[in-house]
């Protein structure tokens, strides 16, 4: 019986990842296609898939993908290694919440006696909630978001600001009238997202990755500034069509 292959666009659908995430586990060496036809598209056999579902599993336990491709390339990974890396994780996440509980702390001291806290302090204690809570990125990914934040003048923040308003209104108009997500004005909300992302990350693909992960793991946030889960999850769908169509 021949091997039975399956494209990009389908294992991301049928797994629940996107196509652009199976290509960057490719080009790190974390996941290497069982077959590349002539043409180079990526085709993935059962083992592949298998590998692909541990992979999910380790992100969720909190691995980041460096130390998943170290695990994965071992013959025999040692269980008493992974639960001690995530002691080291929960050691670290440990130390978040109390920088995170002394940061609230100081900015309680400051409303109660009359100040105001700056909007650049109160945007540093929403970063530090937003990515610190869960481990979405690290000290020097953050610092460089900070900087990026801080670097826009007053008239670029409001066009912004307006900008995102109005995606998210057409976004959510269009998941309301179940508009297709190969339809051209569905991809236009794909491409600016896209490049909202990129803008928003300096065109980090790490950094991108965690804004991603970040959506997608917080289904409750309220800190998603409109993009709730129902909307992310039409998104995702419209960017999947996106790629599977570019990777066909």
């Amino acid at each position: 019986m021949s091997e039975m292959f399956m494209r990009s666009g389908d294992v991301a659908n049928l797994v629940g990842v996107t196509v652009r995430a199976l290509h960057h586990y490719h080009e790190i060496g974390l996941l290497i296609p069982g077959h590349l036809t002539e043409g180079g598209h990526r085709l993935y056999n059962q083992k592949d898939i298998q590998k692909l579902y541990q992979i999910l599993a380790l992100k969720n336990f909190g691995f980041t993908l460096e130390e998943i491709r170290d695990m994965l390339h071992t013959a025999d990974p040692d269980p008493s290694l992974i639960v001690r890396l995530q002691l080291e994780k929960a050691t670290e996440a440990l130390a978040v919440q109390i920088s995170l509980c002394n940061a609230l702390r100081e900015v309680l001291e400051s409303l109660e006696a009359r100040e105001s806290p700056s909007v650049h302090d109160l945007a540093e204690i929403i970063m530090i909630m937003q990515v610190h809570t869960r481990q979405y990125l690290s000290d020097e990914q953050i610092r460089q978001l900070k900087q990026q934040y801080k670097s826009l003048s007053a008239q670029e923040a409001e066009r912004r600001e307006q900008d995102w308003h109005s995606f998210i209104e057409r976004l959510a108009k269009s998941h309301s009238e179940n508009l297709a997500v190969d339809s051209p004005q569905a991809q236009k909300l794909a491409r600016y997202w896209n490049e909202f992302v990129q803008s928003a990350t300096g065109s980090d693909p790490v950094l991108a990755e965690a804004v991603h992960r970040f959506h997608a793991d917080n289904q409750n946030d309220h800190l998603r500034f409109g993009l709730t889960p129902e909307l992310f999850q039409y998104l995702q769908r419209i960017r999947q069509a996106a790629e599977s169509s570019a990777d066909s």
